[in-house]
Order: C-alpha cells, then structure tokens, then sequence
C-alpha cells in the first residue's frame, strides 16, 4: 500500500474505532501501516496533525448551500451531517475538540458566503459558524461520553429530535437577529 496523507487518516480512524483515542500512537499507526514511525512524518508534522486532519474529515457538509436551500436549511444540514460524522468515530467528538484547525482565507470565504449573502457582515458570519460549530461538538461529546444519551438520562430524551429542535432554536435566534438588523437598518 502506497503511504499518503489519505491512507494515513483512513487508517488512523480505522484505528482509533478499533482501539480508542489514546490507542492513536504513531508507532501502532506507524505498524498499522506497516511503516516506522517516522515515515508518517513526511506527510504529518506530527501526531497533532494527525488529529487535526483527522477532524478534518468530520466535516463534509455542501460548504455552500445549493441553489434551492436557504441559509437556514444549509446551517442545520451541515450542523446534522457534522454531527453524524462526528458520532460515526468512535472518540470523534474528543478528536473535534483537540484540533487545531486552519482555514484558508478562500475556504473561510467560501463557508461565510451564504451568511453574509444573507445580510450578516463577516464578523457575525464567522461567529455564527463558530456557535453553530461548538454546539456539534459540544453536543456530540456529551453524547459519546453518555452513551449516545442526552444528560439527564432518566429524562428519556431522544437524541436526534432533541438536537433538531435545539439546531431548529440557534437558527431561529439568529434569523430573528438578522431581522432585527434590517429594520434597524431600514429606520435610519
């Protein structure tokens, strides 16, 4: 198997479903691949990058809306599909909060487009991702930390309606501040 930086993410998730976060060394990723150690470290600088590209891979919502989707339905389809990946990896929600990711200025532009195509300026664009963003990864680590239940447990609460109506709700809140924004705007 050729080494690149695909087959080391693919094997890395691979392992850390088998195996757990803490399994995640570059030696068994590195005997995994049936590489030393060292020789991931031409395609990652280091086991940090590893997690970062591997969160990464968590990601894969339409980075715009299509042509037919509000703003509204893009941020909560891309929140669901986060979601899902992030629960799809066993310690997915722990490897989101130890990222460290990087975006370009196209990729950030890209992403806040339809939000500033909306009315918000980039500031409360790049807020708004961030809120909906932390909410996944907030959410999805309660979640794998608790079984897949949502604290308190004994309340019975499901997971997936209880997170399309608390998606449902930011969404709402920042639609009626986009709101409050135009007719403040139109008053002046």
């Amino acid at each position: 198997m050729k080494l690149t930086r695909e087959t080391v993410i693919a094997e890395a998730r691979a392992l850390v479903n088998e195996t757990g976060l803490d399994g995640l060394t570059t030696r068994n990723l590195g005997e995994r691949l049936g590489v030393k150690g060292p020789a991931l470290y031409r395609h990652f600088k280091s086991k940090q990058d590893i997690i970062t590209a591997l969160s990464q891979t968590f990601f894969v919502g339409a980075p715009v809306p299509p042509p037919d989707m509000s703003w509204q339905e893009w941020l909560k389809f891309r929140a669901h599909s986060t979601r899902r990946e992030i629960l799809s990896c066993r310690d997915g929600a722990r490897i989101a909060v130890m990222a460290r990711p990087h975006l370009t200025e196209k990729t950030r532009d890209t992403l806040l487009a339809p939000l500033t195509d909306a009315g918000f300026d980039k500031r409360e664009a790049l807020l708004n991702i961030h809120l909906i963003g932390r909410l996944v990864i907030g959410w999805t680590l309660s979640e794998q930390e608790h079984g897949g239940q949502i604290p308190p447990a004994s309340m019975g609460i499901e997971p997936e309606s209880a997170f399309e109506y608390v998606i449902g709700c930011i969404v709402a809140g920042l639609e009626m501040r986009l709101m409050a924004k135009r007719m403040a705007g139109s008053a002046g």
